[in-house]
């Protein structure tokens, strides 16, 4: 039975990717801080038949990051979905730079580290699947969010650089970069939405991308645009644009 490891599986779009692998009858690999959430995830999905083991790690911190990069070193793994990963919201000399040291942390390197993990394995099988959740921030500066789109943007450029790398090889290495989710993320970030779309169509697009081998998805018409339309004007404009937009969304 082929193996999906999700991070950030507890909530959100993790565990939309859980119950859309269930159903493709993949054992999965629940990883995320709360353990009675992955318990009750877990449960369900083994209850409808399907199958899931859970492996409780907090990823900014050294001692969880190296229990689930020893996991995959020793289970090697089909599909490694790394969504795992937080923003920090504010003007950034006001904000906790701890917070911002365990944001990078989560959101670039444990991503890293666990794609490093993974890929011999799979590049020596000649199959896998890597999908990074990235975020329509990946695309540009974000002036009240700076670090976040920092870290989002490392991870678009680091998966597109890395599935050309493998290109041929039976690998694919996809970035999903959704813009607003319905999900945990904008409660604990601070920040309002804006016509979110569910967990689960951005999972669902998210899959399906990596299994036609495209380098990235940007899911929903509405984000493709602003993202196209960016490239057409001046890029000090753009950026005050997004300032605009992010200085009053608390």
């Amino acid at each position: 039975m082929p193996t999906a490891l999700i991070t950030g599986a507890s909530a959100g779009i993790g565990e939309a990717f859980a119950c859309l692998l269930a159903e493709k009858k993949l054992h999965l690999v629940l990883v995320a801080r709360r353990e009675k959430r992955l318990q009750s995830i877990a449960s369900e999905i083994n209850t409808r038949g399907g199958s899931a083991e859970i492996l409780v790690a907090d990823l900014a911190t050294p001692e969880g990051l190296t229990r689930v990069q020893n996991y995959i070193l020793t289970h090697p793994i089909d599909l490694l979905i790394n969504n795992a990963g937080f923003g920090l919201y504010g003007p950034t000399a006001e904000t906790n730079p701890e917070k911002e040291a365990e944001m990078i942390r989560l959101n670039v390197v444990a991503l890293t580290t666990l794609t490093r993990a993974a890929l011999p394995s799979m590049l020596a099988k000649k199959s896998g699947q890597i999908i990074q959740v990235g975020s329509l921030a990946s695309f540009f500066p974000t002036p009240y969010m700076t670090g976040y789109g920092a870290t989002k943007s490392f991870v678009l450029h680091y998966s597109e650089a890395l599935h050309r790398e493998v290109k041929g090889s039976g690998v694919t290495i996809t970035a999903l970069c959704p813009g607003s989710t319905k999900s945990e993320f904008a409660e604990l970030t601070g920040i309002r939405q804006y016509r979110p779309m569910t967990a689960v169509e951005v999972a669902r697009q998210g899959l399906l991308a990596s299994e036609q081998g495209k380098s990235f998805i940007l899911p929903g018409m509405n984000n493709w645009l602003l993202t196209f339309f960016s490239r057409l004007i001046p890029r000090n404009w753009m950026v005050a644009m997004v300032a605009r937009v992010f200085r009053d969304r608390s």
